[in-house]
């Protein structure tokens, strides 16, 4: 499967076909939720990184992360049901990864909203993350975090760097 889809960063035209790929991904398991439409992927991509995995005409993924003060929080994670979805959803985890290295990021918070299947935690932690609850984490992290936080997801984090860079000294 690996050469069979690419990830890229999401464009206007993709809007439709995200909004198509997020109702399959949720199969309706989101009723309290507002629905997830154009007109808010489109903010997304204003406000985040957002990048999609595709194979063909078809998409097979959408993940979207922002970053803040040394934070990469992966807030949109959709991979399409089937067969191939480990495999879309670790590539294009990988990819936020490495784009938060690049901007220096100590960690990746995956937040996970209420309802999440039990598959997908044990999935991000063959990836390397653990669950961990807000007053846990470093107090830098819990500041930003503290932000995204709304209707209390679940966090699943990442360290990215052995040593943090806002450490006092």
């Amino acid at each position: 499967m690996t050469d069979s889809f690419t990830i890229r960063r999401a464009r206007q035209d993709d809007l439709d076909a995200i909004a198509a790929l997020i109702q399959e991904a949720t199969e309706g398991t989101r009723p309290a939720l507002p629905a997830v439409g154009p007109a808010t992927i489109q903010d997304w991509l204003f406000g985040k990184g957002v990048w999609v995995a595709g194979g063909g005409d078809t998409l097979l993924g959408v993940a979207g992360c922002q970053i803040e003060n040394l934070v990469s929080v992966t807030d949109v994670l959709y991979l399409a049901p089937g067969p191939a979805w480990l495999e879309v959803g670790g590539r294009l985890l990988e990819t936020i990864e490495a784009e938060a290295m690049v901007l220096m990021c100590e960690i990746n918070a995956v937040l996970l909203p209420n309802g999440t299947s039990p598959a997908v935690p044990a999935f991000l932690g063959q990836l390397g993350y653990q669950e961990a609850a807000l007053e846990e984490l470093h107090r830098f992290w819990q500041e930003v975090l503290g932000d995204f936080l709304q209707a209390g997801p679940a966090i699943m984090v990442k360290q990215l760097r052995d040593q943090m860079l806002m450490a006092p000294r």
